[in-house]
């Protein structure tokens, strides 16, 4: 009776682990999301740098002081030229 419960424990700590990775997984994903989604909004806001066009000027010096750590990431960011596929696929895993 014990070797039962002991493969029975030792099934749910299984699981309970696959669950725990797969929450990760997910977690990891969306935060890579969102960040991709925070540095579009700043390339929105001050596209100008690269010769996009850019939202009045009003706005954009509006928005400056809440923005002023996400301009920091994206001149961080142009100035390492990484892959950003090699990112995207280090995030998603392996098959």
């Amino acid at each position: 009776m014990t070797k039962i419960k002991q493969l029975a424990k030792a099934l749910g700590e299984f699981l309970a682990g696959i669950h725990t990775a797969s929450m990760y997984k997910a977690t990891a994903q969306i935060e890579y999301e969102i960040k991709e989604m925070e540095n579009s909004f700043t390339l929105m806001l001050f596209g100008n740098f690269v010769g996009l066009p850019s939202p009045p000027m009003p706005l954009a010096f509006d928005l400056l002081p809440f923005m002023a750590e996400d301009l920091d990431r994206m001149l961080l960011r142009a100035s390492q030229t990484g892959n950003g596929l090699s990112e995207l696929a280090s995030i998603m895993g392996e098959p």
